[in-house]
């Protein structure tokens, strides 16, 4: 196991600790996922910014959640669709109180809110959005999450998780160009969220600080790569630091 790249972003010593790995593009790729899940047994919980199969239907995302679940830690599994998901996939897990579009996760410590989907280009697989669909999703859960916890710096940190990455960022690098969401790139920088993680573009692999929100796109979990996301408190009414690396096996 190699970890690829490390950045931390200083907001604070931290005397408690929040650790989430996280799984983007599993593809249906259960026993990588297992394997990836198993090394990490001390996590807090798991999030998975979409593409959980390779356009399977509700058993495929049953398969994968069985793999990770004896490893979801305290905090749980929680993520979003991707466009590889089928309608009957994102139905399953919908119901399973475990999509971040259908509601937020919210604990003493954190807050975590995501939109799914793919941004629209060739309309061929089985969850596009165009660009206003996009801030549609991603807009009123971001506009309610920064009233709830205030400007920065935030002792709760927002955590945005969303399939399609920010356009210009680091995050959404395909052949040399960006093709990311400029609707979600708007929303990074109205709202300033600690963290945004997304995936979807695969060789776009990265942690990078991207004015004042550090985005994680961890790469396809189905050919090994994977990301840590760790958030340190020094105490009660402080920002966290916040600390990403990417991994690889």
């Amino acid at each position: 196991m190699t970890t690829d790249s490390f950045y931390e972003l200083d907001r604070g010593m931290g005397i408690s600790t929040r650790s989430l790995l996280i799984l983007s593009d599993i593809h249906g790729h259960a026993e990588v996922a297992k394997i990836l899940a198993s090394r990490y047994q001390g996590v807090d919980g798991i999030l998975i910014p979409g593409d959980i199969t390779n356009f399977g239907k509700a058993e495929s995302v049953k398969t994968v959640l069985a793999a990770l679940m004896p490893n979801k830690g305290v905090l749980g599994i929680h993520g979003v669709s991707g466009n590889c998901d089928t309608l009957s996939a994102r139905r399953y897990f919908s119901s399973l109180g475990l999509d971040l579009e259908a509601g937020s996760f919210e604990t003493q410590e954190l807050l975590v809110i995501g939109a799914g989907g793919g941004l629209r280009r060739a309309g061929i697989t089985s969850f596009e959005r165009n660009e206003e669909e996009l801030e549609a999703a991603m807009g009123p859960a971001l506009d309610a999450a920064s009233k709830k916890t205030g400007p920065r710096p935030r002792s709760k940190p927002i955590i945005v998780v969303t399939h399609s990455p920010p356009y210009g960022t680091n995050a959404d690098l395909h052949a040399g160009m960006h093709v990311g969401s400029k609707a979600f790139s708007r929303l990074m920088g109205r709202y300033n969220p600690e963290v945004w993680i997304c995936g979807h573009i695969h060789e776009s692999r990265c942690v990078s600080l991207e004015d004042e929100t550090l985005v994680i796109n961890p790469g396809p979990c189905a050919l090994g790569y994977h990301a840590l996301l760790e958030l340190r408190w020094e105490g009660e009414g402080l920002a966290p630091t916040v600390k990403a690396s990417l991994v690889s096996i």
